[in-house]
């Protein structure tokens, strides 16, 4: 089985992390893709990041009618930090040591993979996928990596191309450690970063994200802006005239 893995925060899940998954999925003949939402990113302060289980849910809501598409809770169910090398050994453990995955990430998350756990050891045991972000170059990513990074991820080597460019010998072979596919895929122009923001000003986020992961977030208040409480720690102005 060939199983494409696309972890991330996901706070809140979009329409470029789906149409990202949709291209690579296509394009490498892959059986699945699964979305794993982390629970405790190490690179990030949780107090700044939505509940796990609300990014959890926003992912099932984006991907319930896609039948190739599933949400692992596996970060949610393991106690501490989450780790990327961690999970991909459970999902062997879980799928077979037959199964073949696909690590699937954007181009910002790859130029601080050197920093990860046991980086070098996720390039051993999956095909490393990098896709294009608005406002980065993939064809620059092996430059830009400094040789304590390069180091730190065993010397890997690179292949640039083009999702239309991805042959037989890629999309129906075995993966091969240590190589780093950089593949342009249809960039949409959107980040969890900004839909956030726009929440958090009122505004709409229709063709950002799907209806349901819209209506999920209306429902749970979620990004909106907390209002400030009034002075006399919120007692109404009936009750400060009493007594």
């Amino acid at each position: 089985m060939r199983i494409g893995v696309m972890g991330g925060t996901f706070d809140p899940i979009h329409l470029g992390h789906l149409r990202a998954a949709e291209e690579i999925y296509l394009a490498f003949g892959l059986d699945r893709i699964v979305f794993v939402p982390a629970a405790r990113p190490p690179h990030k302060d949780t107090g700044d990041v939505a509940a796990p289980i609300h990014r959890y849910e926003m992912v099932s809501l984006a991907t319930v009618f896609t039948p190739d598409f599933t949400v692992s809770p596996i970060e949610l169910n393991r106690p501490g930090t989450s780790y990327s090398v961690d999970t991909i050994r459970e999902l062997l453990r879980m799928y077979g040591k037959e199964t073949l995955l696909y690590f699937i990430m954007g181009v910002d998350a790859f130029l601080e993979l050197s920093a990860w756990k046991e980086a070098r050891e996720l390039l051993r045991l999956t095909q490393v996928i990098v896709t294009a972000r608005p406002g980065w170059r993939l064809d620059e990513v092996e430059r830009v990596l400094t040789p304590v990074q390069q180091a730190a991820l065993g010397h890997p080597t690179f292949k640039y191309l083009r999702i239309s460019e991805v042959g037989p010998e890629l999309a129906q072979g075995a993966p091969v450690p240590g190589l780093v596919l950089l593949v342009e895929v249809v960039s949409l122009d959107i980040s969890s970063r900004e839909i956030r923001q726009l929440v958090e000003e009122g505004r709409s986020v229709r063709f950002l994200v799907p209806d349901t992961v819209a209506a999920y977030m209306q429902k749970n208040r979620l990004y909106q802006k907390r209002p400030t409480r009034p002075r006399g720690g919120g007692r109404k102005e009936e009750d400060l005239h009493r007594g």
